[in-house]
């Protein structure tokens, strides 16, 4: 009868055994990884028309079914321009807000850190639009600026997130107050926000879109008639530096501050804010609602609540396959934003407003497939390093 004996390794043959398996990971790892990754959809092609008003205004149009029609006017008005009467901005957003109401005009109005934003939701019947455009053009050129209302709303009150936001931009114009002070506020006459008004809510200060079911022809015929020139002398801009890196935090709430759009047309400082985009993009995943991202010309703004959460989850490497949904997740929010003519007049007049390419998009999904392991790694332990809240 024969018996057979098990093979015998030596101890040698066994670590080279082990080497040789670990070399084939990590040599195999990355392109397997790779390999799983699906690529991402593609951007879709626009075809914006791009034109000067008589009046001096930027316009981008592109056409699209829709029953009505979307205009978004972006003027150059924001809170950095408020100089030593902090609340300025705000208050005459405020009062646009309000007769717009008055007036009931489909029309939205808010305020950042660069624009005063209008948004334009217009009638497609030729009688129903040619009221709106009447009632715009008198409230964007010569508004009744109610001194009744004026006077209700010098009350204000800043929040911590914008007390964090001053700390953080120090001297810099973000630093606001955005809604001023009760001191500022009541400082701040009619007469103020008259030439305020005139002379930066100006159509060489405006970047404007325009989406609809019309021709190109149509498009500029209604911004002419909704955008005359102006009697006034438009405001010059003073140069605004960009910030490095900084922050301010209190009471489990931070503010952090990062390079802005003005940054991007540098091709690697495009690629670092995609990235910083996909770490907003897993953070939220991991900590819902807390978190608010706002960009800016100068610089974007990170909000945070509930900073020891946040703390805990940056301390927490997400593993690849969360990176990948992630990127995923984030290029569908990319798409929504053309997606529509309302959405796609808002993405144009931020192409405009910000003098980015037209293939802006298809750039950030570019950036955003070439991340891989070793990259995204080597830009987290970065981030750990920089934020040293």
């Amino acid at each position: 009868m024969s018996s057979s004996r098990p093979p015998k390794f030596s101890r040698v043959s066994l670590n080279l055994l082990m080497l040789v398996s670990i070399v084939l990971i990590v040599i195999l790892y990355e392109p397997l990884a790779k390999q799983t990754e699906s690529p991402l959809p593609q951007a879709p092609q626009l075809d914006a028309s791009i034109w000067l008003s008589d009046s001096g205004s930027q316009v981008w149009f592109h056409p699209a079914l829709a029953d009505g029609i979307e205009i978004q006017l972006w003027f150059r008005a924001g809170f950095r321009y408020d100089g030593q009467h902090k609340g300025r901005a705000h208050l005459l957003a405020q009062l646009l807000k309000y007769e717009s109401v008055q007036r009931k005009l489909p029309m939205a109005v808010s305020l950042d850190q660069d624009f005063i934003k209008i948004a334009l939701h217009l009638s497609g019947s030729p009688v129903v639009l040619k009221r709106q455009i009447e009632q715009s053009q008198a409230l964007l050129y010569h508004p009744q600026l109610s001194r009744t209302r004026l006077n209700k709303l010098r009350h204000s009150r800043t929040s911590l997130s914008e007390d964090l936001r001053q700390q953080a931009y120090g001297q810099h114009a973000y630093a606001g107050p955005q809604r001023g002070t009760a001191h500022s506020l009541r400082e701040i006459s009619r007469a103020d926000l008259q030439s305020f008004h005139h002379h930066y809510l100006h159509p060489q200060r405006l970047s404007a879109s325009i989406v609809g079911d019309v021709s190109e022809r149509s498009a500029a015929i209604i911004m002419e008639s909704l955008l005359p020139t102006s009697a006034h002398i438009a405001a010059s801009d003073a140069p605004l530096m960009p910030l490095v890196a900084r922050h301010a935090s209190h009471d489990n709430m931070a503010v952090l501050v990062k390079p802005g759009l003005s940054n991007l047309r540098q091709p690697q400082q495009q690629e670092r804010l995609v990235k910083d985009y996909l770490l907003m993009q897993v953070l939220q995943d991991r900590q819902p609602s807390h978190s608010r991202w706002v960009t800016g010309q100068s610089n974007n703004t990170l909000f945070l609540q509930q900073l020891a959460q946040f703390r805990q989850n940056m301390r927490e490497h997400a593993d690849w396959d969360m990176i990948l949904s992630a990127k995923r997740r984030l290029a569908s929010h990319w798409l929504q934003q053309v997606a529509g003519a309302k959405a796609l007049s808002r993405y144009l007049v931020h192409l405009n407003a910000y003098d980015l390419p037209v293939n802006h998009m298809q750039l950030n999904l570019q950036h955003l497939q070439s991340i891989t392991l070793d990259s995204w790694q080597q830009f987290y332990q970065t981030q750990l390093s920089e934020i040293s809240l």
